[in-house]
């Protein structure tokens, strides 16, 4: 229950913090002379960590998911000119689930995240940000030991981002960024969660934007 209340206490927080910036929208067109929308396609790693809890027959530590490379998109919203809504979101990543090695099964997440940005500015042609928000990892198509084993489908947790825009020229930019994620994902078997995974993913990308 504490990590429930704690996780609704953020997500409140967050979307107050949101809607209190909604008035701002006309300081940022003035500001940068352009409209408050910036889109990126970025080709993401996505590099879950090992760690475990131990049950049901399992030892601690002791499952391995996948990396998976595959591109994403996400629109950002510009309250100022420097603070900034930014949503993610990509086709489901598909991965493999590996014990002690050898691999049992495979799943698909698909992790839309809602962050919330500072980006400095004065620095010429580079623009770095950083964020937090919040993640809902959902799991789906889960096939682990021949369906013995299942995962909890809607698995909230938080991010945190840092990284950088460089103007190319136009409305164009280049884009690198790195988000830690902190998720828990539990483990079922018949009906109810033996124990909980802890990818906690660092999602590295690289792209580019278009600041309409």
């Amino acid at each position: 229950m504490k990590q429930v209340a704690k996780k609704t206490a953020f997500v409140m927080a967050a979307l107050g913090m949101f809607a209190g910036l909604v008035g701002s929208t006309a300081a940022r067109a003035d500001d940068m002379g352009s409209t408050p929308w910036l889109v990126r396609v970025r080709m993401v790693d996505v590099n879950p960590q090992r760690s475990n809890g131990a049950g049901g027959g399992i030892p601690a530590d002791s499952l391995d998911v996948s990396s998976r490379v595959q591109p994403e998109v996400d629109v950002s919203y510009f309250f100022t000119k420097n603070i900034a809504a930014e949503l993610i979101a990509s086709y489901p990543f598909s991965h493999s689930v590996e014990l002690n090695h050898g691999t049992i099964g495979t799943f698909q997440e698909l992790p839309p995240t809602l962050n919330l940005q500072y980006h400095f500015d004065g620095l010429g042609k580079y623009m770095p940000y950083v964020g937090a928000g919040i993640v809902d990892m959902q799991t789906f198509n889960t096939n682990i030991a021949n369906g013995a084993y299942g995962l909890s489908q809607s698995n909230w947790g938080e991010d945190l981002q840092i990284g950088m825009d460089y103007a190319l020229g136009g409305h164009w930019l280049f884009n690198v960024d790195v988000k830690k994620m902190f998720v828990n994902v539990g483990l079922t078997q018949n009906g109810g969660t033996v124990l909980n995974l802890h990818p906690d993913p660092y999602v590295m990308g690289v792209g580019i934007g278009y600041h309409f």
